[in-house]
């Protein structure tokens, strides 16, 4: 069952039949993680779950408290609807035993543990297990998945510094999550992420990045984003700058030194979708209108001028010439 509270969402099974209760946290751990299996206690009315989740921008807050036997990703690709992420985990109560990347750990109350979403895992819990979770993009975190790759599936100890700081910080979003509102989430989300890089690159004895701001790898941030939403016509320059906690002016600054103008690279980048579209044979029989309209272009005529003054062609010759005739007339 999911309830919303102000904006967090609650999700417990308790109100479901036990035969249910397995299913819709299946769809749950889908939902957060593409293709995954969890383990569940073999008698079904001993199924509990219960979530609380919050968003604060692009990062999420969750707390867990369940008794979910195993947790696995298998090998393979995401499905489409899920962003690479890590997961960092400050476990609560309870033992959970992570397997990631060659390494296993077994992480007790106070310790902090992290993992990727697109590599294989396993999670082993013992009896009923309390976590609070952040969820962060990797696009929005600014380091590389190598990088990450070498962190997770590591016990981190509150013995250091900065993972005690970092988990006194988490367990306080945890708790108080009902009473985030709307400006608290988006004041939140920033030192969420400056903590969690602190915490991966310290752990890894990466002094240097640690220190290192995330502006090094804006442009890089900006133009990852901009190509996931391109097909999105309300994309503008206060949406992407407010996405990553800078200003209008920081915004077009950042791309002015990379010699990029934010409207005219975000147009050259949809019209190349259209090009394609409209010589593919997948969509010969979507009309031009249609496929102007899916890449974010207002009307017909304005898309027909911008191509034709992109490419020297309107988009009708383009498809006519990369049409394919039947074998027999070619």
């Amino acid at each position: 069952m999911r309830e919303e509270f102000h904006m967090a969402v609650r999700f417990d099974v308790e109100s479901l039949p036990p035969n249910d209760r397995a299913e819709a946290i299946r769809e749950v751990s889908r939902t957060l993680n593409g293709r995954s299996e969890v383990d569940f206690p073999s008698n079904p009315d001993l199924i509990r779950a219960v979530t609380i989740t919050n968003a604060l921008g692009s990062v999420e807050i969750s707390s867990i408290h369940w008794n979910v036997a195993a947790l696995r990703r298998a090998a393979g690709p995401m499905t489409d609807d899920v962003e690479p992420h890590i997961f960092v985990g400050l476990q609560k109560s309870g033992v959970s035993r992570f397997d990631q990347g060659g390494r296993q750990a077994e992480i007790r109350p106070g310790d902090l543990v992290l993992l990727q979403n697109v590599n294989p895992y396993s999670v082993l819990f013992q009896d009923t297990v309390t976590a609070f979770t952040l969820r962060v993009p990797n696009r929005i975190l600014g380091l590389s998945p190598s990088l990450l790759g070498r962190i997770t599936s590591v016990r981190l100890g509150a013995e250091r510094p900065v993972v005690d700081t970092a988990a006194a910080f988490i367990s306080r979003l945890a708790r108080n999550q009902a009473t985030i509102g709307e400006t608290d989430a988006g004041l939140l989300a920033q030192p969420c992420i400056e903590l969690i890089r602190a915490v991966v690159t310290t752990g890894l004895g990466c002094d240097d990045l640690a220190r290192e701001p995330l502006h090094h790898t804006l442009l890089q941030r900006v133009m990852t984003y901009i190509r996931l939403h391109l097909a999105e016509r309300d994309l503008s320059a206060e949406r992407i700058a407010a996405e990553h906690f800078i200003s209008v002016r920081q915004l077009y600054l950042t791309l002015s030194q990379a010699g990029i103008s934010l409207g005219d690279w975000v147009r050259s980048q949809r019209l190349e979708k259209c090009k394609l579209e409209l010589a593919s044979p997948l969509h010969q029989f979507t009309t031009i209108e249609a496929i102007a309209h899916r890449w974010g272009f207002a009307s017909a005529p304005h898309f027909s001028r911008v191509f034709k003054a992109a490419y020297g062609v309107s988009p009708r010759e383009w498809r006519h010439r990369n049409r394919r005739l039947p074998a027999e007339t070619e």
